[in-house]
């Protein structure tokens, strides 16, 4: 990494530590209640502890990360590891689990290091590699918001790297160990499994006995790398239930019941922005043409979803439309098993469980918007769709962050990444010349983001402070307008560009 780019990382960590004292949601207690978990009890009680309503529902490796965590945490205070110190907020419980979330964003910063190395001449890169180092949904969703995503990304770009590097077993492992991590990524495992078959196991069909015994050799080595994460998960636990007496069954499907629960709705609270928030908003107009009422889409915290004209969905449909899209996208990718294939693969995958999956969280357009910087400089048609899904996943975070104290930071905070970032790269990626149409698409690209400033501004500056200086300006029924049109606007940019996205990567199927 050269001076300036050290320097922004260095100012980037300052301005996180800075943040220490900031807002931060129930999450810092649902992580502190999982370190208590984790600290107090056997393996076999973890995910049937409920004193608290913040259960745990990560997978096994998440938990033993909170295991860890919860040593340290026991010297600091004593007080984070209490399973009954519910809502504990003391400063020095704060101040650590800040830490915490800063220090393991050590393995992001390392994967992205590893994959610097990998194309020390590509300007392009460098520059967004440091750009998801300092990327502001990091910044709003961990270091304000308070998770650990920066953690969780930098094991999937370590496996990335390792498929940039020529070590598929790693790459394998890495990603294996993700989905013991956190299961929302196994979105993802389509795309993992097509491009470790076709570029590791199959590159081309065993003609010889030597081809043969070389394809189970590598056979075994994938399958240990692929399945060794789920036995570290699966058996310290049945070994626990063995030692207390209880049904490793019994402690497994509580397992299975804390990592899936699908008694959840369709979509949570705040609509996160893709076509089910497009869907409800049409059921709103339609109701309202037929002068019908109703007073929610989404009834509490995980309630079922209610539509008044439109059909409901089902989670059989979500995963109808998800698996039908991601058996498309691998097309491409046995054809022609490029790194630039996986990742575009991977990003579609990721926008398709975003843009049609079941009770999404706004949280999750992350899974699409950070793998993708690594191929956003390959041209210029991908460096606008960067821009574009880059600006409306920022722009749709910003409801995480409802109190006033944080606007400006994240306002300007957003704002000078993305200038920066497009000051940077315009000079290195250079536009080709358009016809007419593409002009065109491109003008209305050009307004779809000025909109989205004026959104932002709109929605998180000028609403608060009319609503404050005119109470009367913002009555209970418009209470939650702001958070609409964030999710609808938002919504019309992730269809937009998975679209788009999902032609382009189409169209260069025979590429290398």
């Amino acid at each position: 990494m050269d001076a300036p780019g050290r320097t922004a990382v260095a100012l980037g960590t300052a301005l996180k530590v800075l943040l220490w004292p900031a807002y931060h949601s129930t999450d810092m207690e649902v992580h502190r209640n999982w370190l208590a978990i984790t600290h107090q009890l056997p393996l076999r009680d973890w995910y049937v502890e409920a004193t608290s309503p913040w259960t745990l529902d990560y997978p096994p490796f998440f938990a033993y990360l909170s295991w860890v965590l919860s040593v340290p945490a026991a010297w600091v205070d004593a007080n984070i590891v209490r399973i009954d110190a519910l809502d504990y907020e003391a400063w020095p419980c704060v101040a650590y689990m800040r830490a915490t979330v800063l220090a393991t964003e050590g393995v992001l910063a390392v994967a992205l290091a590893l994959l610097l190395r990998t194309a020390p001449h590509d300007s392009a890169l460098r520059v967004l590699l440091v750009g998801v180092l300092l990327h502001p949904g990091l910044l709003v969703v961990d270091h304000i918001h308070f998770q650990y995503n920066g953690f969780l990304f930098g094991v999937l770009f370590l496996a990335l790297w390792a498929a940039r590097a020529g070590r598929p077993v790693l790459a394998a492992l890495a990603f294996s160990s993700l989905l013991q991590l956190k299961h929302l990524f196994v979105c993802m495992a389509p795309v993992w499994t097509v491009y470790l078959l076709r570029s590791y196991l199959l590159p081309v069909w065993p003609a010889s006995p030597a081809a043969w015994s070389a394809l189970l050799d590598r056979t075994v080595k994938l399958g240990t790398a692929t399945l060794a994460p789920f036995a570290l998960s699966i058996v310290p636990f049945v070994l626990s239930a063995v030692d207390g007496d209880v049904a490793p069954s019994a402690v497994l499907r509580a397992m299975y019941a804390r990592l899936f629960p699908f008694d959840r709705g369709l979509m949570h609270a705040y609509w996160a922005p893709n076509v089910w928030a497009l869907y409800a908003a049409a059921d709103r107009v339609l109701l309202r043409l037929q002068g019908r009422t109703l007073a929610s889409a989404s009834r509490g915290r995980v309630g079922d979803t209610v539509f008044g004209v439109l059909p409901a969905i089902s989670p059989g449909v979500c995963f109808t439309l998800a698996l039908g899209a991601a058996l498309v996208y691998m097309v491409p990718l046995w054809r022609k098993p490029s790194f630039r294939h996986l990742v575009v693969a991977l990003t579609l995958c990721a926008l398709t469980s975003f843009a049609v999956g079941w009770h999404v969280h706004e949280k999750a357009v992350l899974l699409a918007a950070l793998p993708f910087s690594l191929v956003a400089g390959h041209s210029y048609a991908y460096w606008r769709t960067f821009q574009l899904l880059s600006a409306t996943a920022i722009v749709t975070l910003f409801p995480l962050l409802y109190t006033h104290l944080e606007t400006p930071v994240k306002l300007l905070y957003a704002y000078l990444w993305y200038t920066v970032l497009v000051r940077l790269l315009g000079r290195r990626i250079l536009r080709p010349m358009p016809s007419n149409l593409g002009e065109m698409v491109h003008w209305l690209e050009s307004q779809y983001l000025r909109g989205l400033a004026v959104l932002a501004l709109a929605t998180n500056v000028v609403w608060p402070l009319l609503a404050a200086l005119q109470p009367h300006w913002s009555p209970p029924s418009m209470a939650f307008l702001p958070l609409l049109l964030t999710s609808v606007y938002g919504a019309l940019g992730v269809v937009y560009v998975w679209v788009r996205l999902s032609v382009l990567y189409l169209a260069d199927m025979d590429s290398t």
